[in-house]
């Protein structure tokens, strides 16, 4: 439950927040920065003052210095332009949208906004650190919402439309993503979450997991081959062949899944 003796569970609401992130990516744009933004939100209300407090890795240092470089380049390129050409030299708003033409004020503004990713990445692990966030919900979510769409392509491809009625064009195929084409490329990277989650549901039960770790790799696969993206399929059959050589657990179920597609694509 989230209201627990009328007090809000925040950590609940944090990991349903980050469980979304598979959804906003269909939904736009616009609901993918609405939740980095939400989620950073309540990352910074449960951490508050320990993000100052702790004491980072080498990792989380070099990637600040990366993005701090990004934004003290930009910051002098704006500086120089204004000292040197005046207020009228700045244009707020450019049609051109090549990064290399825009204005040094939209590229300042640019590299501000890009520290969201940082500071999301920074939550993710400060969040991981104080096992504040729960990944069960977000790999459940992620199974169900790549499973469902790779469900859909392979319906819109035998049917010639999907479930919402949108018209096929036989090996391309956008499922619920509409005129956008990129279907295979969601799939393709949500997949092996997905396998990793049937796995361990599965765990304790053998052949079950066998067959439907086979069935689920077999699914995506259709999916991301009927939705037209060749580049995302290169990319799951070379995934699918990185686990064979380095997990041996689970190597017979990943050489029948294979086997079993490759012959379905005959």
């Amino acid at each position: 439950m989230i209201l627990k003796k009328n007090t809000i569970d925040f950590t609940l609401i944090t990991n349903l927040v980050f469980a979304f992130f598979p959804i906003s990516f269909i939904l736009g744009n616009l609901i993918i920065n609405l939740n980095i933004l939400l989620f950073c939100g309540l990352g910074i209300f449960h951490l508050r003052s320990k993000i100052f407090k702790i004491k980072y890795e080498y990792p989380i240092k070099i990637i600040f210095l990366f993005f701090f470089i990004i934004f003290f380049s930009t910051s002098l390129s704006f500086a120089k332009t204004l000292y040197f050409d005046g207020y009228s030299s700045i244009n707020l708003v450019s049609s051109c949208y090549d990064t290399n033409c825009l204005s040094p004020l939209n590229r300042f503004a640019k590299s501000i906004l890009f520290f969201r990713f940082f500071l999301f990445l920074l939550i993710i692990y400060l969040l991981n650190k104080f096992n504040i966030l729960q990944y069960q919900y977000f790999f459940l979510v992620t199974a169900l919402s790549s499973l469902l769409l790779s469900l859909d392509i392979i319906y819109q491809y035998i049917f010639g439309f999907n479930i919402i009625g949108l018209k096929s064009y036989g090996f391309t195929n956008s499922g619920f993503f509409g005129n956008e084409y990129i279907a295979g490329g969601y799939i393709q990277r949500f997949a092996f979450f997905t396998i990793l989650f049937t796995i361990l549901v599965f765990k304790n039960k053998n052949y079950i997991k066998f067959i439907a770790t086979a069935v689920v790799v077999i699914i995506l696969g259709a999916g991301i081959l009927f939705s037209g993206n060749r580049m995302p399929l290169i990319l799951f059959i070379f995934g699918l062949f990185l686990l064979l050589i380095f997990d041996l657990k689970i190597k017979k179920i990943l050489i029948v899944s294979l086997v079993v597609f490759f012959i379905s694509l005959k």
